[in-house]
């Protein structure tokens, strides 16, 4: 299962959630996040976070990450990640 993470871009709707993301890095699971692709499709996972450390650093400080996106969903999602990974390997 694959982990991804990157810069998070807030939209409108993360004002409501933006304390919770600040303060508790550890479990999120009460805000019932979800993820899906630019053009829509829901990526399931087994858990994500939001950690927003805007207030202790200048922008942009905020990242997400996904954790536990099956294969092969993974891969095609991500398939440079998969190609470096597999080259470790051979």
């Amino acid at each position: 299962m694959g982990v991804a993470s990157g810069q998070f871009e807030p939209a409108d709707g993360y004002a409501a959630i933006q304390n919770e993301c600040s303060t508790n890095h550890h479990d999120q699971t009460v805000l019932d996040l979800s993820v899906q692709t630019e053009a829509g499709l829901v990526i399931t996972c087994e858990g994500l976070a939001i950690l927003d450390y805007s207030k202790e650093f200048p922008s942009p400080c905020i990242e997400v990450n996904i954790f536990g996106i099956p294969y092969p969903f993974y891969g095609e999602l991500f398939p440079q990640q998969v190609t470096l990974y597999e080259r470790q390997f051979s």
